[in-house]
C-alpha cells in the first residue's frame, strides 16, 4: 500500500496567487482576440495534443470530437499522444507552437491550473500561454466505499470522520490530483482531518478501497461501474452539480446537504496564446457541432463521459471559476505534489 501523507506540506507559491488575482480581461486577452483574418483555415491536418495515454476516456473523448470536427473543418485532426509530467510535456509543446490552429490541446483543470501551479517548473503559464476553445466533456468523480465497510452513506461517512480524526482515510490518483483535492474539500467542509493515500492510478485505489485497506475515495465513475452493479462498491454521492447519466441515480453532494461540488475531470480545448480569433472561432463552431452529433453523444455516453459543451465566452469564465475553486483548495491545505 501506498505511502500515508496528510497533505501538510508547503503552500503551492507565487502562481497561486497571480492565478486567483486574474480578472476575465486578461482571460479575454489569452483567447487570441486579434485582427489577424484566417479565412481560408484550415489548409491542412490539425494536430490535437492529447496529454494522456492511449486507452482512457481522455483518449477516448480526444479521438470521437477529433474525427468529428475533422468532418467539419475539412481536414483531418490527427490525435498525438504526449504523456509526462503530470500534463506539463504536452502543454509546454502546445504553449510553445505557433498560435495558427495547426496546434491544440486536449484541455483541463491539471494543464491549465494543477501542473502549473504546483510545479513551478513546469516550463508555462497555464493562463497566459493559451487561448481557450471551448470545454467539451467532463467525467465524473464519485465518492465511494466498499461494502465490507458498513458505510451506507455519506452521513455516515462524515460521523466516522468527525468521532475519529486522522483514522479514516481516503484514496486518490496522486498529491495534488483533483481526487485528491476533492476529498480535501470534503474534509473542510465536515471539519474532520482524513487520511491521505495516494495511489499510482484508479485501478491500484480501486483495489485497496474493495480490500479495506483504505476507505473511501473520490474517483472516475466509469472504471468502478462493474464494482458498482456487482454490489461490491457502494457510491455515496457525485461531486458535481448535476447528476452523472452513468449513475442517474446517485445524487450529488449538494442534494445530499454537502454543498455545491463541481469536482469532476472535465476537458475542453485550447490553443497557443496569440491564436487568431476567428481560428478560434471556427474551432469551436466544430467542436459545438460534433458533440451536437448523437452519434457523439452516443459514445461518449456510452463510456460514462458526459456532454460538458461551453464557447469559448463561457469556457472562459469556467476556468477562472475552476482556477479560483481549485487554487484556493491548494492555497488554504498548503498541498505540493506531482499528480
Amino acid at each position: 500500500m501506498p505511502a500515508q501523507t496528510n497533505g501538510n506540506v508547503p503552500k503551492g507559491g507565487k502562481f497561486v496567487k497571480k492565478l486567483l488575482s486574474i480578472g476575465l480581461a486578461t482571460l479575454l486577452a489569452s483567447a487570441g482576440v486579434t485582427a489577424v483574418q484566417a479565412q481560408d483555415y484550415p489548409t491542412r491536418p490539425i494536430a490535437l495534443i492529447n496529454p494522456y495515454a492511449a486507452g482512457g476516456s481522455a483518449d477516448l473523448i480526444a479521438r470521437t470530437i477529433a474525427e468529428y470536427m475533422g468532418r467539419t473543418l475539412g481536414q483531418p485532426v490527427v490525435v498525438e499522444n504526449r504523456t509526462g509530467a503530470a500534463t506539463a510535456i504536452a502543454a509546454t509543446y502546445v504553449a510553445h507552437a505557433a498560435p495558427d490552429g495547426y496546434t491544440i490541446l486536449l484541455a483541463g483543470s491539471p494543464t491549465h491550473v494543477i501542473t502549473p501551479a504546483l510545479n513551478p517548473a513546469a516550463g508555462y503559464n497555464g493562463i497566459d500561454d493559451f487561448a481557450f476553445v471551448a470545454a467539451v466533456a467532463s467525467v465524473p468523480n464519485v465518492l465511494v466505499v466498499s461494502k465490507e465497510s458498513g458505510i451506507t452513506s455519506i452521513d455516515e461517512l462524515a460521523e466516522k470522520a468527525l468521532s475519529a480524526p486522522d483514522t479514516v482515510s481516503y484514496a486518490s490518483v496522486g498529491s495534488g490530483s483533483l481526487p485528491h483535492l476533492t476529498a480535501l474539500m470534503f474534509s473542510q467542509r465536515i471539519g474532520a482531518q482524513m487520511l491521505h493515500i495516494p495511489y499510482a492510478g484508479v485501478a491500484p485505489a480501486t483495489v485497496d478501497i474493495l480490500a479495506g485497506n483504505v476507505d473511501t475515495g473520490f474517483l472516475n465513475a466509469p472504471p468502478l461501474i462493474a464494482h458498482i452493479q456487482s454490489g461490491d462498491m457502494i457510491p455515496l454521492a457525485v461531486a458535481a452539480t448535476k447528476r452523472a447519466s452513468l449513475l442517474p441515480d446517485v445524487q450529488t453532494m449538494g442534494e445530499l446537504g454537502y454543498g455545491d461540488y463541481e469536482m469532476g475531470t472535465w476537458y475542453g480545448v485550447s490553443a497557443p496564446a496569440g491564436t487568431p480569433a476567428d481560428v478560434i472561432a471556427k474551432l469551436d463552431a466544430a467542436i459545438a457541432e460534433a458533440l451536437d452529433n448523437p452519434e457523439v453523444q452516443e459514445r461518449l455516453q456510452q463510456s460514462g463521459v458526459d456532454i460538458f459543451y461551453k464557447s469559448t465566452p463561457e469556457f472562459i469564465d469556467f476556468i477562472k471559476a475552476d482556477a479560483e475553486t481549485v487554487l484556493g483548495l491548494i492555497e488554504t491545505s498548503g498541498v505540493e505534489g506531482a499528480q
